[in-house]
């Protein structure tokens, strides 16, 4: 996530949407007052060698007033910290109204069916606590993983309504990320494309997909497909897929 007051932006981040790669391009834009949030050590790796700035003001210091407002500075407990994928509603409450109100808000929007295969592989192949079981098939993940991680609605939208000025499609990605910049007088960025290349198969995301799975995504994220316009593009029963 990054909120630039030099350029007047919010870049609010979904995941799964190369959201990544363009935090470590937006970086070279920012000044010394912008809010950045930290990635993974081997993505900042690439945007220290890159000569970007890094994480930088993320942490907030909330008021706080009387013995319990001591207390909590004292011990440090009223510093919170922004993070990366942060909904609209708290960065607008940290930020404030006013500011978040009045800058150009843009996130990047992708298929719910295939963001949700491209998790399930990078969850796969993730070190660490995140990491899916190898035996864990497709249908078992859509099955049992949370509504919250399944749809982005909740980070780019407050009380139902969208909480951004432009959506950026992935399936689109280069001509609108394009466009997204030109709006805020910024020039065309290069993509680093930090991590990518976990999915297993480039087979057509709907091969994975078995009725329930494909229902699921339906009902999950009725939003992104009522208001975007997402369908499920099935494929399996061509053979030339």
């Amino acid at each position: 996530m990054i909120v630039s007051h030099q350029h007047r932006f919010v870049f609010i981040k979904t995941r799964k949407t190369a959201g990544t790669s363009i935090e470590i391009a937006l970086a070279e834009h920012c000044g010394p007052a912008d809010i950045i949030t930290p990635i993974d050590e081997v993505d900042e790796q690439i945007r220290r060698e890159l000569g970007h700035r890094g994480p930088q003001n993320f942490e907030v210091r909330q008021p706080a007033s009387g013995l319990g407002g001591l207390i909590s500075r004292l011990f440090g407990r009223n510093v919170v910290r922004h993070y990366n994928h942060a909904p609209a509603s708290l960065i607008r409450a940290r930020i404030g109204p006013q500011s978040y109100d009045s800058y150009r808000k843009f996130c990047v929007v992708r298929n719910p069916w295939d963001r949700a295969v491209s998790l399930y592989f990078w969850r796969k192949n993730r070190p660490g606590s995140e990491k899916l079981d190898e035996e864990m098939s497709f249908a078992e993940f859509v099955r049992d993983t949370p509504a919250d991680v399944l749809s982005d609605a909740h980070i780019f939208t407050i009380d139902g309504a969208a909480a951004v000025d432009r959506f950026v499609r992935y399936e689109n990605l280069a001509e609108d990320l394009t466009t997204a910049l030109a709006e805020l007088g910024l020039p065309a960025i290069d993509l680093p494309w930090a991590k990518s290349g976990t999915r297993e198969t480039k087979d057509h995301y709907s091969w994975i997909y078995d009725d329930e799975s494909e229902a699921r995504i339906r009902e999950l994220c009725v939003w992104e497909i009522d208001n975007l316009g997402y369908e499920f593009d099935d494929r399996r029963g061509n053979s030339e897929e």
